[in-house]
């Protein structure tokens, strides 16, 4: 029933349009929270039904590589869990470039001592 239902009132370039939109969705300028949300409506369009590992790949992959990059370092089991990581990934690197600790520690290293030569060893 349902899918005589799409037949009859989807056009049919709409699901390609959206699978289309799917494979290509990247974060770009969009916040995490923009981001997950797009993803989240496409996936319901597209009524996409994939392995959960292969939907969290998905989504990982159109991430900021930044963002992803932190991201792959942590275990995460779900969607949910994957967003959520991301949120809190894009949230410190915003902080960040505001906290103090953020600028490169500056003072020089000490400089080497050299050996004192004047009690060098006598020849017999």
């Amino acid at each position: 029933m349902r899918d005589k239902l799409k037949d009859k009132f989807l056009a049919s370039h709409y699901l390609q349009d959206n699978y289309l939109k799917l494979q290509n969705l990247k974060q770009g300028t969009k916040s995490v929270e923009e981001y997950t949300r797009e993803f989240e409506q496409l996936l319901l369009k597209c009524d996409l039904r994939e392995d959960e590992t292969q939907t969290l790949i998905r989504y990982l992959s159109g991430l900021d590589e930044h963002v992803a990059y932190v991201i792959e370092l942590h275990p995460y089991s779900s969607l949910d869990n994957l967003s959520s990581l991301a949120y809190k990934v894009e949230q410190q690197r915003k902080s960040k470039g505001k906290s103090p600790l953020s600028k490169p520690f500056t003072q020089p290293y000490p400089t080497q001592r050299t050996p004192n030569t004047s009690h060098a060893l006598k020849t017999i």
